[in-house]
């Protein structure tokens, strides 16, 4: 749930974009896609402002050799001086990673194929599918099938929205029905949607096309 929050974050990003170009679409004289693409620079602002108020992590301090201030970290997350065994827990994780020779050549030997090929196949595919065209150009799309200025603009903030609710339902069931599932029954949804849209695709040609 705690992981899915950041993709949530993303999914809420992009229907507040999509929302700010509908509404600044009506502005007149040219000042509205000019607007929209400024506003950009607001949660980009506020990202670099707030990566140089952001600390180190305990545990990037330790794998730096900065032993004391991990400790003084570790106090001022916790809220307490009792942080000795947590902080021997993240020295002892630190130096058995070290320890291992060759980590980069040790994710290729056969016993660790299955995870490594998984780890590249998934987010190879989803990208294949062209969910990021989709997000990134929806009014675009939108318009190259027949609908209006407004109308694209409107439609695109419908996918956003149904994509930040399909969000939320991941949040709510992933601890109890399990990852494997939600990811099963996605691409199920993908694939009766493919297939639905190619029927109608086929159906709307004209019969010379098939000869």
């Amino acid at each position: 749930m705690l992981n899915i929050g950041f993709q949530l974050m993303i999914t809420i990003g992009i229907l507040a974009a999509n929302l700010i170009n509908y509404a600044t679409s009506k502005i007149k004289g040219g000042w509205g896609w000019r607007i929209s693409l400024g506003l950009a620079a607001v949660p980009g602002a506020i990202i670099t402002v707030g990566s140089l108020l952001l600390p180190d992590t305990p545990n990037s301090l330790v794998e730096r050799g900065h032993g004391e201030k991990a400790r003084l970290m570790l106090r001022r997350i916790r809220g307490t001086a009792d942080i000795h065994a947590e902080y021997e827990d993240i020295v002892a994780a630190c130096e058995e990673s070290r320890a291992i020779e060759h980590p980069w050549l040790n994710i290729l030997r056969r016993r660790y194929r299955p995870q490594l090929t998984m780890a590249i196949l998934i987010p190879c595919f989803q990208q294949l599918t062209g969910i990021n065209v989709v997000m990134f150009y929806a009014p675009v799309l939108f318009k190259t099938v027949g609908f209006g200025d407004d109308a694209s603009l409107m439609s695109a903030v419908v996918s956003g929205l149904v994509n930040m609710l399909a969000t939320f339902v991941s949040i709510a069931t992933v601890d109890r029905v399990g990852r494997r599932k939600l990811f099963l029954q996605g691409g199920v949804q993908m694939i009766v949607s493919q297939v639905l849209d190619r029927r109608r695709a086929t159906a709307n040609l004209p019969r010379s096309s098939f000869r």
